[in-house]
């Protein structure tokens, strides 16, 4: 597995990078800040981390127009996350902007603007609420898991390995994810067909390719008996 540091990014970055990934059936997860892909995908994703820090890095295409004067907003009552929000998408936005502790102050040019990211910082903090929320009631026994790909319930860990041989040495991939059973379905096809394709090379891996193939097959198994118990 590889892990790629998202901190760079944006908010909407990492959620425009997490539809491209599910749109492209890129099994990956995501802790804090970290994002974790098979080796099989690190160099797509790599590059396509490296066009967003890139664009996060261009001026703003936004221009003054004709407008004149400054805006202040009153931020004392927001949360600090919706603040920080707020700060990280003027930065990558390029609009310059004054703030202290109660107060925001910006070129009226760019009110519009503004206005959208104050929506999307309650949006986004509304989100992790409820999300942190969702976590407390797993790990009180009170709700079943979403899945990490698509965020349906119910969801069940499983383990999936990926085997490709070569002639002297072989490589395994395992993933381990908490799946609904039409995301575990496919990453379970994905993963015993690149390994029915690519685990034969090499007398190792001829030898270890059934066990992969076999116990990818116990663990789909028991998955969908854990889905069954939750259902």
């Amino acid at each position: 597995m590889s892990t790629f540091d998202l901190s760079k990014l944006t908010p909407q970055q990492v959620g425009e990078l997490v539809s491209a990934m599910n749109a492209d059936g890129v099994l990956h997860a995501i802790s804090g800040s970290t994002l974790t892909v098979s080796k099989d995908d690190e160099s797509a994703i790599a590059t396509v981390l490296a066009l967003m820090e890139q664009e996060a890095k261009r001026p703003s295409l936004v221009s003054p127009a004709n407008q004149s004067g400054d805006i202040r907003y009153d931020i004392s009552e927001l949360q600090a996350l919706e603040i920080q929000f707020l700060k990280t998408a003027l930065d990558s936005a390029g609009v310059a902007y004054k703030s202290d502790s109660r107060t925001l102050t910006a070129s009226r040019a760019y009110e519009s603007e503004i206005d959208d990211f104050l929506d999307q910082a309650a949006e986004y903090v509304k989100n992790l609420e409820l999300n942190q929320e969702k976590a407390r009631r797993v790990s009180a026994g009170l709700d079943s898991p979403s899945c990490e790909i698509c965020g349906n319930t119910p969801a069940a860990p499983i383990d999936l390995r990926r085997q490709v041989g070569m002639v002297v040495i072989m490589k395994t991939y395992t993933a381990e994810m908490t799946l609904c059973s039409g995301c575990a379905d496919e990453a379970y096809r994905q993963f015993q067909k690149s390994t029915a394709l690519k685990g034969w090379t090499g007398v190792r891996s001829a030898l270890m390719n059934p066990i992969v193939l076999g116990t990818n097959a116990v663990n789909r198994n028991k998955h969908r008996k854990n889905l069954k118990g939750k259902g």
